[in-house]
C-alpha cells in the first residue's frame, strides 16, 4: 500500500531502498538487524525514575518494519489506532524557548553563566553579523529567547537595515529608515509561518497540508470490507520548508516539502535544527464500524491493513522542488537513523532536521525517534524532544483506573547530539509527571534538569519536583532532586539561570520558589514567597531582579481578576521579595503561551507587553520601565486609528435601562437576556428601521427577534417597522503580537485578534514619548 503524494500535484514518492544487508533466516522474526543497549527498563528507588536504557536501533529495514507490524497489530481495533491506545504528551502548548542573541556563542557559554549573572541570557537574537553595521542589543532587538547562542525562528525578523514580516503566504521587506514597504514575495501557503534571516537568506517553515487520494491508498482489506462500515477520513499535514534570497529582488530558491507537523525550530551558529512529527495513523484507510455488529469485523480488516503497510506508510517522505520541479524525493530517514524506545511510545515520529540557513536544502540529515513529540528544547549543542508514554485504553477501562493512570503520567526525554554536522540520537530517560512547557527543560554543567508534575492537576495530591539527569552510556540517570514544591498546585512557570531555578506554582496564591542546583545530587529550595496571582512567564534582568508577567487574583478564592507584572528582588535567594507590581484589572495577555510576543530592551530597562483590557475593549502594549525598584508604566500603544466616531456611536437609537424601567429593579430579580444587556454596560441594544442596516462603530451587530417579545413583557412595545438590535464590541480588535526596536523607534506588530492569515499593521513608535510614526499596511 502506497500513500499519495504530499501535494495533489505531485508524482508519486519512490520509496528508497535500504542501504543495509538483508535479515539473516535464522533470527527470529522482528530481531533481524534490530540493536539496542540494554533490553530491559530498570526501576530505581521509589519508582520516580524509569529510565529508558537505549532507543532500539535498526540496521536493516526489515527489522524495522516487523517491529511496528508487530506493535500495530497488538493494538489496532474497529476504530483503527485512534481509540485502542491514547498516546500523546499530556502537555499545555508548543511553544518553546527564551533570551536573545544574535551573534553564535561558544557552546561553553551556558556553563559560564552564574546564579545571578543574569545580562547575558538577555541579548538579542538572530543569526546575521554586524559586519560592521548594526549591532543587535544595542541598535536593534532579536527574538526573545530561552538559551543563549540558540535563536528561534519567529514571524518577524530585523538585521537593524530591514524589517522582515510573515503575512499570510506574504513575505514582506520594510525599510525602517523611510517606514515603507521595499519588497514582497508569495511564500508557501500555511499555517503559522516562522523564519530565520541569516545574511541575504531566509529559511521559512510553516504547515502545510497534505491530502491522500483513497483511490491510491486502498488495501484488499479494505475493499473486501462493505457491510456496518462509513468512510475513513483522509487527509493529513506537511512541513514545509522554503530557502529565500534577499539579494535583488526576493526570490523563491528551494522548496522542501516532508510529510508531518512542524513543531518547532532552533538556531545555532547560522545552522537550523528543526523538529516534525507525524503521525501516519490518521492518513491509514482504517475502516470504522457503524454499530457494535460490525466492531469485530471491522478490527480484522483494520489488522490486515496493518499487515499490509510497509515502511512508506509510517515514515515520512519528502519531496525537492526547483522552480515548481520536484527535483529530489524519497524517505525523510534511514532505516538506521530511526530509533524506538524500549518501551512503546506511540507510533507517531518526531524527525529532527538540520538545515543551513544560508545552503543547500538537504533532507538526507535528519534523525528520528518512534515517539511523538510536542516539547521541545534546545541549547548550543542538543535538541531534547519530550513525549509521553501510550496509555492502553483496555487498562483505563473505569472512571479510577482511568484517574490513576492520569494520575502517575510518564514523560520520556530524547536528547539529539546536535554538535555535529547532523544530529545524532544520544541518550533518553523517563520521569514521573509531566511537564508545562520548554521552559521546565533546561541543560547547564553536563546535566539535564526538568520540573515535573505528578499526580491530578489541581487537586491536592499534586506536587512539582527539580529533578537533575545526567546522561551515562545512552541513559539519562537521575541523579537528584527536590519535591514538595506546590502541594496541590500547578507549575505555572519555570526560568533556569545557570544554577539556579525559579519556579512559579498556583491555586489560590502563587509561590514564588528559589532552588538551587550548584550541587547536582543535592538540589534543594532556598526560598519561598507567597503572593496572590502567578507570573506565568519569568525573565531576568540582571542585578538579582526578575520579572514575572502573569494575572492578578483574588487572594481568598484564587478567580483571576486581571494583568499582572511583578518585579522580583532574588538578591538574597534565601528571601526573595516582591518589590513592584503593575496590575490591569479586567486584563489579559498570553506572554505565558508565546513568550516572543515579551520584549525586554535593556538599554532603556523598558519592558513591552501585549495587553487585552475586556473592560474598555482595547487591545494594545503597555510599555513599562525599571526604575530601580519600581516599576513605571510610561506609556500604552495601540493600532487603532485616532480618527473617526468612538466605538458605540450609531444612527439608530439605543435603549437605556429606563426605557424598560429597570432604573430601580434588582439584578436578582432579572429573568431575561434583555434586562442584562441593558444594564451590564457591555453591549448595546439598539431600536433600528427593519430597512437600515444596524451598526455601531467598533460593534458587531445582529437582529434579536425574541427581543421584541421580552421588551413586551417588560411593557415597551417596539414600534411598527423598527427591530431591536444587540451589538457587541467587536472581537477583531487589532491585537498587537509581537514588538521590536530598531534604532530610536518601537515597532509593533498587530493583526485582527492577533491573525496575521488575512493581513496586518506594522506600525512605529518613538521610544521616548511612544508617538505614532510610519504605519505600513500588511494586508
Amino acid at each position: 500500500m502506497r500513500r499519495a503524494l504530499i501535494t495533489a500535484t505531485a508524482t508519486v514518492l519512490l520509496a528508497t531502498a535500504c542501504t543495509s544487508g538483508s535479515s539473516s533466516d535464522a533470527e527470529p522474526p522482528g530481531t533481524s538487524g534490530a540493536t539496542t543497549t540494554t533490553s530491559e527498563i530498570v526501576e530505581l528507588a521509589a519508582g520516580d525514575l524509569r529510565f529508558i536504557s537505549s532507543l532500539r536501533t535498526f540496521d536493516e529495514c526489515e527489522a524495522l518494519l516487523d517491529h511496528i507490524h508487530t506493535e500495530a497489530a497488538e493494538r489496532v481495533g474497529p476504530w483503527g489506532l485512534q481509540t485502542d491506545g491514547w498516546f500523546g504528551p499530556v502537555f499545555f502548548e508548543e511553544g518553546d524557548v527564551i533570551a536573545t542573541e544574535e551573534t553564535e556563542a561558544p557552546a561553553s557559554a551556558e556553563a559560564d553563566v552564574g546564579a545571578n549573572d543574569f545580562d547575558r541570557t538577555t541579548a538579542a537574537s538572530g543569526d546575521s553579523e554586524s559586519g560592521g553595521g548594526p549591532v543587535a542589543g544595542e541598535d536593534f532587538s532579536g527574538t526573545n529567547v530561552q538559551e543563549l547562542g540558540v535563536d528561534e525562528a519567529d514571524l518577524v525578523k530585523t538585521d537593524g537595515e530591514r524589517i522582515l514580516v510573515l503575512a499570510g503566504n506574504q513575505l514582506i521587506v520594510v525599510d525602517p529608515t523611510t517606514g515603507t514597504e521595499t519588497d514582497r514575495l508569495t511564500v508557501a501557503e500555511g499555517w503559522n509561518p516562522e523564519m530565520f534571516l541569516a545574511g541575504d537568506e531566509i529559511l521559512l517553515m510553516t504547515r502545510g497540508e497534505i491530502t491522500v487520494d483513497p483511490e491510491t491508498s486502498t488495501s484488499d482489506a479494505e475493499a473486501s470490507f462493505a457491510e456496518d462500515a462509513i468512510e475513513p477520513w483522509y487527509g493529513g499535514s506537511a512541513t514545509v520548508i522554503q530557502r529565500i534570497s534577499l539579494g535583488g529582488t526576493p526570490a523563491v530558491l528551494e522548496t522542501l516539502r516532508v510529510e508531518g507537523d512542524y513543531l518547532s525550530a532552533r538556531s545555532v551558529g547560522g545552522t537550523a535544527l528543526i523538529v516534525m512529527r507525524h503521525d501516519p495513523q490518521w492518513q491509514l484507510p482504517f475502516v470504522f464500524p457503524q454499530s457494535e455488529a460490525g466492531e469485530d469485523r471491522a478490527a480484522e480488516a483494520n489488522r490486515e491493513i496493518v499487515r499490509e503497510t510497509d515502511l512508506d506508510d509510517w515514515l515520512p517522505n519528502y519531496t525537492v522542488e526547483v522552480d515548481g520541479r520536484v527535483v529530489d524525493e524519497g524517505r525523510l530517514t534511514g532505516c538506521g537513523q530511526v530509533h524506538a524506545p524500549t518501551e512503546f511510545s506511540g507510533f507517531g515520529t518526531s524527525p529532527v532536521l538540520t538545515v543551513p540557513i544560508a545552503g543547500d536544502l538537504d533532507p538526507g540529515t535528519a534523525s528520528t525517534v518512534l515517539a511523538p513529540g510536542e516539547i521541545v528544547y534546545a541549547s548550543t549543542s542538543s535538541v531534547v524532544v519530550a513525549t509521553t508514554n501510550w496509555l492502553d485504553v483496555d487498562e483505563v477501562d473505569d472512571e479510577a483506573a482511568w484517574e490513576e493512570a492520569w494520575a502517575n503520567r510518564r514523560t520520556n526525554v530524547h536528547r539529539f547530539d546536535t554538535s555535529g554536522a547532523a544530529p545524532t540520537y544520544a541518550s533518553s530517560g523517563s520521569v514521573e509527571g509531566v511537564i508545562r512547557d520548554q521552559f521546565s527543560l533546561s541543560e547547564f554543567d553536563g546535566h539535564l534538569r526538568v520540573v515535573t508534575t505528578t499526580g491530578e492537576p489541581w487537586n491536592e495530591t499534586s506536587s512539582s519536583q527539580v529533578r537533575v539527569l545526567r546522561e551515562t552510556e545512552a541513559e539519562l540517570v537521575e541523579v537528584g532532586s527536590v519535591g514538595d514544591i506546590g502541594n496541590g498546585e500547578d507549575v505555572q512557570s519555570v526560568r533556569f539561570v545557570g544554577d539556579i531555578a525559579y519556579v512559579v506554582t498556583f491555586r489560590q496564591i502563587a509561590p514564588f520558589y528559589t532552588i538551587d542546583q550548584s550541587v547536582p545530587e543535592e538540589p534543594r529550595i532556598l526560598g519561598e514567597l507567597k503572593i496572590p496571582g502567578f507570573s506565568s512567564y519569568l525573565h531576568p534582568i540582571g542585578e538579582g531582579r526578575v520579572l514575572g508577567v502573569g494575572s492578578d487574583a483574588d487572594e481568598e478564592t484564587g478567580i483571576v481578576t486581571g494583568a499582572k507584572v511583578s518585579l522580583f528582588d532574588v538578591t538574597d535567594l534565601g528571601d526573595p521579595q516582591e518589590v513592584a507590581v503593575w496590575s490591569a484589572p479586567d486584563g489579559w495577555n498570553d506572554v505565558g503561551w508565546e513568550h516572543r510576543s515579551f520584549l525586554w530592551w535593556e538599554p532603556e530597562q523598558i519592558a513591552v507587553i501585549p495587553v487585552q483590557l475586556w473592560a474598555e475593549n482595547w487591545s494594545g502594549a503597555v510599555v513599562l520601565q525599571v526604575q530601580g525598584s519600581e516599576l513605571v508604566e510610561i506609556g500604552r500603544i495601540d493600532h487603532v486609528d485616532e480618527a473617526g466616531a468612538p466605538p458605540g456611536t450609531t444612527e439608530c437609537d439605543v435603549l437605556e435601562p429606563s426605557d424598560l424601567g429597570l432604573d430601580d429593579r434588582d439584578p436578582a430579580e432579572f429573568t431575561s437576556e434583555l434586562e442584562f444587556l441593558l444594564t451590564d454596560g457591555y453591549g448595546l441594544t439598539l431600536l433600528c428601521g427593519a430597512d437600515d442596516a444596524p451598526a455601531a462603530v467598533d460593534h458587531e451587530c445582529y437582529v434579536a427577534p425574541y427581543f421584541a417579545e421580552e421588551a413586551a413583557r417588560l411593557g415597551f412595545d417596539v414600534p411598527q417597522g423598527e427591530q431591536l438590535v444587540t451589538c457587541w464590541p467587536s472581537q477583531q480588535l487589532p491585537t498587537i503580537v509581537r514588538s521590536l526596536v530598531v534604532g530610536d523607534d518601537l515597532w509593533t506588530l498587530s493583526g485582527p485578534w492577533g491573525d496575521l492569515s488575512q493581513g496586518g499593521r506594522l506600525q512605529s513608535n518613538a521610544i521616548n514619548g511612544l508617538e505614532r510614526g510610519a504605519v505600513v499596511d500588511l494586508s
